[in-house]
């Protein structure tokens, strides 16, 4: 039942049905929710332009998600789209460091250093799992980028 779960949220995200996504995983108990489920929720929230809820549940994987460019990509992604540059930076330099060749991380950390006014930081200022806890109320949506990650 599990992989069947799985599969099906899998081909949900390949169709852009995050509204079932979301659907889906909220029908189980909140408690229950484990990393996996809550990195799938968290994504299609992204998608969607949910961007706080997002966060909160990457936050919630947070301890998996420090040695995964991917996880600190997506936790820039809502901070990029909720104007949180400083926090995004923070997320994307992350990223950038343990992935240093993904041309998603390089723009979305140039776009935010130039909203943030900076040009040029270290690669490692912070880790991006405190930033996922500072998400505050700002959710001034801007075009999404068709990223899908």
């Amino acid at each position: 039942m599990r992989q069947e779960l799985i599969a099906q949220l899998n081909a949900w995200h390949e169709e852009d049905e995050f509204e079932q996504i979301v659907s889906r995983i909220k029908e189980v108990p909140t408690p229950l929710i484990d990393d996996e489920l809550a990195v799938h929720l968290g994504r299609a929230l992204n998608n969607l332009g949910r961007y706080k809820e997002a966060l909160k549940w990457f936050n919630k994987t947070a301890d998996k998600g420090k040695k995964d460019p991917l996880w600190h990509f997506r936790v820039g992604y809502a901070h990029y789209y909720l104007d949180q540059y400083d926090e995004a930076i923070k997320a994307f330099e992350k990223a950038h460091k343990l992935d240093p060749e993904d041309q998603d991380i390089i723009e979305f950390l140039e776009w935010s250093r130039n909203e943030a006014g900076v040009q040029e930081g270290p690669d490692d200022s912070g880790d991006a799992e405190d930033s996922a806890e500072e998400a505050d109320g700002n959710s001034d949506s801007k075009d999404t980028e068709d990223t899908k990650r």
